[in-house]
């Protein structure tokens, strides 16, 4: 009886020494999933900070291709600047308004803003040379209509907007018609009919001819080549 005692408590006790050491092993199988998620909040860690970085450096890449850009169209600004405002070839175009036959007002700013060469003609109803030109920059005027702005300004501070307009529809001009205001006329220094001046679209005069000078391949060249 004292034997099956003795080996019923020993037994207990094993028993009690496995529990407690399978609670032990129990607690730390449980604690390594812990592990495991604080080392992949570190790595969530690490890639926030990596993206953070390639953002950065995508930003500071745009905005430095954006400064570039200004700085270049800054220079380039500041190159027509340092250009002579005068009325030959290779300077500025004097600041100038016109009317048109409709009653619009446009300046020399807006018809270079319009980023499109210009080519105006000074003509007067009763001049044949005028005639006989604007009859040949009729013929190559479809080539270039999309290109080009087309201007006949009034040279004749004696007729009116009603006898030019007249004047262009009897013609078949398919251009605008214009009167010059202010002081256009002096500023551009036009001193006779049938002058023609035209310029890119920097406002830079690339072509002038007077009375009787130049013809439609002449014309046509400069339209091509300011397009």
């Amino acid at each position: 009886m004292l034997v099956r005692k003795l080996v019923m408590n020993i037994n207990l006790s094993i028993v009690i020494f496995m529990l407690f050491t399978l609670s032990v092993f129990g607690c730390t199988a449980e604690n390594d999933p812990v592990k495991l998620t604080s080392s992949n909040e570190s790595l969530d860690d690490e890639e926030s900070a990596y993206d953070l970085i390639a953002d950065e450096i995508e930003s500071e890449d745009y905005t430095s291709d954006s400064t570039d850009q200004d700085l270049e169209t800054d220079q380039f600004s500041e190159e027509i600047d340092s250009i002579i405002v005068g009325t030959k070839v290779g300077n500025r175009i004097p600041e100038f308004k016109v009317i048109y036959e409709d009653g619009t007002e446009v300046t020399s700013t807006s018809l270079i803003e319009n980023g499109k060469p210009v080519f105006m003609f000074f003509a007067a109803t009763w001049c044949p040379g005028c005639f006989k030109e604007l009859a040949e920059l009729k013929d190559i005027y479809p080539e270039f209509t999309d290109g080009v702005v087309f201007i006949s300004i009034g040279v004749d501070p004696t007729e009116s907007m009603a006898e030019l307009v007249e004047y262009k529809n009897r013609n078949g001009h398919p251009w605008r018609v214009a009167k010059p205001t202010g002081q256009m006329i002096a500023d551009l220094k036009v001193t006779s009919q049938s002058t023609k001046i035209a310029f890119n679209s920097s406002g830079i005069i690339t072509y002038r001819d007077g009375y009787g000078k130049g013809n439609k391949e002449i014309w046509a060249k400069w339209m091509a080549n300011n397009k």
